[in-house]
């Protein structure tokens, strides 16, 4: 009697090792033959035969696919309550191209999982292909609403599916301000710039969403990309309030801001990569207010000299007057000027030069923007003095820089 019972023990033992070597085998699985085997140790656990359909979904070989489906059936049957089993295998009867099995399996999933979102974005995404467009559209609204993360995806997907109409895609994919955000990037890559605009109107403040601000700096890229700078600013001041800038106006014109080395918006001061000249910020003695910036240059022949430059944005075919404040001790030859150009196709529209001064000394010149741009970008630089070296040592004091309608 003990020697049966020693030897049901030992079966018992070597089929529940059996089983937990082929489930921890299968969750190891990086290869068809290791998940047959993890199979093979535990025939009846429905984790070897969900490894397995994993698996061979990924050759993309037909007869594969037949067995991945058969793993899955499997797993389900094995484990008839788990939603996870039943969404993958959903997905995988939809790929297969069997729609009708495929909303079965997910709705089997929904009602397991109701308020996974996971489950009601792929239900809502099939309803959709299979012309239950309500329904289809509902579902994917409750994943959103469980997941706001999948706003830009339910946009996008909306925005392709009703072939561009914006009423039709906001109605079903709402106007949370992700989705708006999303959708205005969107737009902006359709060339639809005005439309973009208005819809990132409706985002408001996006405070410290990562994704909104993400959507907003790509939104940006794609306003100046296109020339389109009274947009980029726009959303540039929605997205930080502290960088906000004005149309017809110098940001910052005392530089009694923090002078930003490295990523500035164009609509502030930009400094270029370099070491010449070293960008200082002084207390002592400012024409106006508490700082004034300090350029110092060190060059024995003038290379790699650096610029500093902010875009405005300017009404077309206006005419402006640029003006502010300089002290210099730099020697006459050097050709220190501020060059004024159109921002979008960089040629030069004005330039004001600034000779040595050895007090506070006012600049000022005018200049007329051109017909068809919406912004110029204004630029302290050195030019070339035509000689194979150009040394440049001294310093540059600036201040109370402004622009101003004529």
């Amino acid at each position: 009697m003990f020697i049966a019972a020693v030897v049901v023990l030992a079966i018992v033992h070597w089929y529940i090792g059996k089983w937990g070597l082929g489930n921890m085998v299968s969750t190891r699985a990086d290869r068809i033959d290791i998940a047959d085997v993890a199979v093979g140790f535990a025939p009846a656990d429905p984790q070897t035969h969900y490894a397995a359909a994993v698996l061979y979904d990924q050759t993309f070989i037909a007869a594969d696919q037949h067995r991945s489906l058969s793993e899955y059936e499997q797993a389900v049957a094995l484990s008839p309550n788990n939603y996870i089993l039943w969404l993958e295998y959903g997905k995988a009867l939809e790929r297969s191209g069997d729609s009708a099995r495929a909303e079965t399996a997910l709705e089997r999933a929904l009602e397991l999982a109701p308020n996974y979102a996971a489950v009601e974005w792929a239900l809502g995404n099939l309803l959709v292909r299979n012309g239950k467009t309500a329904a289809g559209f509902e579902q994917i609204q409750k994943a959103v609403e469980g997941n706001p993360d999948l706003a830009g995806s339910a946009a996008a997907f909306a925005y392709q599916f009703f072939d561009g109409d914006l009423d039709r895609t906001r109605s079903v994919a709402g106007s949370s301000p992700r989705a708006d955000a999303a959708l205005a990037l969107l737009l902006a890559r359709q060339k639809r710039f005005n439309e973009a605009a208005a819809i990132w109107q409706t985002v408001g403040q996006p405070s410290n969403d990562d994704s909104i601000v993400s959507a907003g700096t790509s939104l940006i890229s794609e306003f100046i990309t296109a020339k389109k700078y009274g947009l980029a600013q726009k959303v540039g001041s929605a997205l930080d309030p502290s960088t906000e800038s004005m149309p017809e106006k110098i940001r910052d014109g005392g530089f009694e801001e923090a002078i930003k080395l490295e990523r500035a918006t164009p609509f502030e001061w930009r400094i270029e990569p370099g070491i010449q000249p070293q960008v200082l910020q002084s207390t002592s003695q400012p024409h106006g207010g508490e700082r004034s910036l300090v350029l110092r240059y060190s060059s024995n022949d003038g290379s790699g000299v650096r610029t500093i430059s902010q875009t405005v944005v300017v009404r077309p075919s206006t005419r402006y007057s640029m003006s502010g404040f300089y002290h210099s001790d730099l020697k006459p030859e050097v050709k220190l000027v501020w060059q004024i150009a159109d921002a979008a196709s960089a040629a030069v529209i004005a330039e004001i030069p600034l000779q040595p001064a050895g007090g506070w000394t006012q600049f000022s010149g005018n200049l007329q923007s051109p017909g068809d741009t919406d912004a110029i970008t204004l630029r302290l630089m050195v030019k070339n003095c035509g000689s194979p070296l150009c040394p440049i040592n001294g310093s540059v004091w600036l201040d109370d820089v402004e622009l101003k309608p004529l």
